[in-house]
């Protein structure tokens, strides 16, 4: 994940304290899938150097603007990020604000505030780093009632012109400016790059109990990439349900999983990558087929919890009049089990379109597990015809 430029947008920092702007750029490098943030509130606190309840403090603040959410399991968000799959090319709807490591150093964060949103606007949110790229500006832009920083006058603008050339090759002119690049001398102090995807991998690999501690933090981003692939194809809800029932699948069968577990336990230093063997990939190729078996798994699980809730539904339904003392009981049942129907047919739903999406690209793995499809209900109808017609074509081929 990476930073939206929106987050260094100076009309939205003129009351960012440096805490709170340092936490702004925290969450968005540990955010991962869907803007989650996988640290807690004391992880966050120990990285930032304060007490959880500043930090809480802040997240109240930060989600009164809009900026974090949470959801209904108190899972916290980050919305300002953009997600940029592994060599994708850069287009108008991927574009990132890059994390320079000089925003938060102490020379930096002692500038006069409007000398701080003015570097962070055009290094941000108008995204000079591309090589070649340049801004011009107005001076009377920058001030005034509906100007972009806290200033009055042209003299004030001109000002932070000059002090904000230090970090910026700025060419200042009598009405207007032109902004270039930033010097060297920051640029090489470096980046601080996204760890959410590592962090998030990490979480889920503790909750479903594997022992992180020996782990080979190569393999962990071999298995991000797997997951980075189904985010991108099918979004945060299944490609997350996906991935905790394909560590519950492992975790329940060791010994059919004893060969994953032997590719992840091992040292950095301890995998082949030649031309002719490349193990980290092996690690990514085995997970993904693990993946694949785990849609199915949940497939058939979704089925069998429909089949329940139906039984429930049916059951309330009979003893509705049963007996009076019980009638709104039963009609509570009903209300439930109706909403739970509705919560497991958007699911099998949601897994339908994304079937179908995989069809095209990898049908002999349908027809391998046919039998099992053809058993899921409704929902699961256009990929049961899909795969019946292209069985009848390959057989019509082969007469």
């Amino acid at each position: 994940m990476k930073h939206h430029p929106d987050l260094f947008d100076a009309r939205t920092l003129h009351n960012d304290t440096r805490l709170l702007f340092k936490l702004k750029l925290l969450l968005g490098t540990v955010c991962a899938y869907g803007g989650e943030v996988p640290l807690s509130l004391t992880a966050l606190a120990k990285r930032m150097g304060t007490s959880t309840y500043r930090i809480r403090i802040l997240l109240q603040k930060l989600e009164f603007e809009g900026i974090v959410h949470y959801n209904d399991a108190g899972t916290l968000f980050f919305n300002q990020y953009v997600f940029v799959q592994d060599q994708a090319e850069a287009s108008k709807e991927n574009l990132y604000a890059k994390n320079f490591a000089f925003f938060t150093c102490d020379e930096f964060l002692s500038e006069d505030r409007n000398v701080q949103r003015f570097v962070l606007h055009y290094v941000g949110k108008e995204l000079i780093y591309i090589p070649g790229n340049f801004r011009w500006g107005y001076l009377n832009d920058l001030y005034g009632p509906t100007g972009l920083l806290n200033i009055r006058t042209p003299k004030e603008a001109r000002n932070i012109l000059i002090k904000a050339s230090k970090y910026l090759n700025i060419r200042i002119h009598t009405e207007n400016f032109q902004v270039l690049h930033v010097h060297q001398k920051w640029i090489d102090m470096g980046e601080i790059y996204s760890e959410g995807a590592e962090l998030w991998v990490f979480k889920q690999l503790k909750k479903h109990r594997f022992c992180c501690e020996f782990l080979s933090r190569k393999a962990v981003w071999q298995i991000a990439k797997v997951m980075e692939d189904y985010y991108a194809k099918f979004g945060y809800d299944y490609a997350t349900e996906i991935f905790d029932t394909a560590l519950f699948n492992i975790q329940l069968n060791k010994m059919r999983s004893q060969t994953f577990l032997n590719m992840i336990y091992r040292e950095d230093s301890e995998y082949i990558v030649t031309d002719e063997k490349n193990e980290l990939d092996e690690i990514s190729a085995y997970f993904r087929s693990v993946m694949e078996s785990a849609e199915l798994n949940y497939a058939v699980q979704l089925s069998m919890d429909l089949e329940v809730v139906h039984q429930k539904k049916q059951m309330a339904e009979t003893q509705l009049f049963v007996n009076d003392s019980l009638l709104e009981i039963n009609q509570e049942l009903m209300e439930v089990a109706e909403e739970q129907q509705r919560e497991i047919w958007d699911k099998l739903r949601r897994i339908h379109h994304c079937w179908l999406i995989r069809f095209r690209q990898n049908p002999e793995w349908f027809v391998e597990r046919h039998y099992q499809i053809k058993t899921l209900p409704a929902p699961i109808l256009e990929i049961k015809l899909e795969i019946e017609k292209y069985i009848l074509n390959q057989k019509s081929k082969a007469v």
